[in-house]
């Protein structure tokens, strides 16, 4: 096994970071400066935001408290795929069919947007995500209803393939997505920045929003060391914002989640998962896994509400959960070796939407992208973009989801409360499907 010392586990970096060529960090703010739009955040949705804007001739500013893709948009698992967090059926159900297929277009939208930014050789294509309980009508419907009413053309996969490419009676039936793909995500944020580098768009690292209030003519904006006026500024700070976000910290939970990536394991891991498609499950905060690099497995899930674990904590968890649905990979005296681990978090509002909006005149908000956050986070910025220079009111389309309250200190409680019952449900579920089929389930 690979000595921990010199991996990710001794401290808590990525696996991400470890593939991608080293860059000078760029310098903070210092002294004061002008501009039309401040961005505060260097995640995905900041960089993508920042590009749609200078690709109109509007002058940025971008500030980001740590350093590029260092929050939820450089930690994630990397899928990429069209739809949103919040089901078909929520999104129908709040703004009827017609406007939710409008919303998906548009999701689709931010997924070519991303699509593109990567060359084909840093991509994957392929998602899988398979039941944990027999469900095979349920399935073919959704594959239908997609085809009709949105036009995704997706793949019903039996049992029988199911489990030919992934080595576990655990998992029933699937439904693929072709087209969908998987990626480094925080290769794509420095992809991004590469080419913001380029241009006319100001970046600053190191440089976090301590506090800022209404001027005549927009923002004044101070940082540790400088200060930005700016005509108007949008909140992109996802799960990581704190007090000075005052409009917008207690609209979305910051929810933590775990990834994380064993050492290479040769020939048992290719027996046991045969296919290079990404996988994931349909409990309520199910697994999320791929292949990575040479021979290794990146495997995500659980989530919390409150706070983060030391890497050896999640290397514990991550390697039971590969265990209990893989047994063949516990190599290491009978646990499985992970090499890198870490936590992200993620801002989630009640509606499982994203935050898209004027939070008052000139200050806007384009965040909580938790739960597929790749091509809706890209999604939001452009409509964002567009509303800045006045090209479209297409940002009205998330009007509906409003940035309710987040219920405050108790939140948090209720959300852990709320998981830990899905968590039990999924486990009756699982359990019922177990003893209602014996020998092979109908596919």
């Amino acid at each position: 096994m690979t000595d921990r010392s010199q991996a990710g586990l001794g401290t808590g970096a990525t696996w991400y970071a470890a593939r991608c060529p080293f860059r000078q960090p760029l310098p903070a703010l210092e002294g004061p400066c002008q501009t039309e739009v401040c961005i505060v955040g260097g995640g995905l949705a900041g960089l993508v935001l920042a590009q749609e804007l200078v690709n109109h001739s509007v002058d940025v500013v971008l500030i980001e408290a740590q350093e590029i893709g260092a929050g939820a948009s450089g930690r994630n698992g990397g899928f990429c795929s069209p739809g949103w967090a919040a089901s078909d059926e929520s999104i129908e159900k709040r703004l009827g069919l017609d406007r939710a297929r409008v919303l998906y277009d548009l999701s689709y939208e931010g997924f070519t947007l991303i699509r593109e930014l990567l060359p084909e050789l840093d991509r994957t294509t392929g998602h899988l995500q398979v039941s944990t309980y027999s469900n095979a009508k349920a399935l073919r419907q959704f594959c239908e209803h997609r085809a009709v009413y949105y036009g995704q053309v997706l793949e019903y996969v039996d049992i029988e393939t199911v489990r030919s490419c992934l080595k576990t009676t655990r998992y029933y039936q699937g439904v693929r997505d072709a087209d969908a793909f998987h990626c480094n995500p925080l290769q794509l944020c420095q992809t991004l920045l590469d080419t913001l580098q380029s241009t006319s768009v100001r970046v600053y690292e190191h440089t976090a929003l301590t506090r800022f209030s209404a001027a005549t003519d927009g923002w004044h904006i101070e940082t540790p060391a400088g200060s930005v006026r700016a005509q108007k500024m949008v909140w992109c700070c996802g799960g990581y914002g704190g007090a000075e976000f005052s409009g917008l910290r207690n609209r979305f939970l910051p929810i933590t989640t775990y990834i994380g990536v064993t050492s290479p394991l040769g020939p048992p891991l290719q027996d046991v998962i045969r296919t290079s498609d990404a996988v994931s499950d349909d409990r309520r905060a199910g697994n999320y896994y791929r292949l990575v690099g040479d021979n290794r497995l990146l495997w995500g899930g659980d989530i919390t509400a409150f706070g983060r674990h030391d890497p050896a904590q999640i290397a514990r968890r991550m390697a039971q959960d590969i265990a209990g649905i893989f047994p063949a990979l516990a190599l290491d005296n009978g646990h499985v070796p992970i090499e890198y681990a870490w936590s992200g978090l993620m801002g989630y509002a009640r509606h499982m939407m994203p935050l898209v909006g004027q939070l008052s005149p000139g200050l806007w908000a384009c965040t909580g992208f938790g739960g597929h956050g790749l091509n809706t986070s890209a999604a939001a910025a452009r409509v964002v973009a567009e509303a800045l220079t006045d090209r479209s009111d297409r940002w009205q389309l998330f009007s509906p989801f409003s940035f309710s309250w987040n219920g405050g200190a108790a939140g948090p409680t209720a959300v852990e409360i709320c998981y830990r019952l899905m968590k039990l449900s999924d486990r009756w579920r699982a359990f019922r499907a177990r003893c209602t089929t014996r020998g092979e389930p109908i596919s």
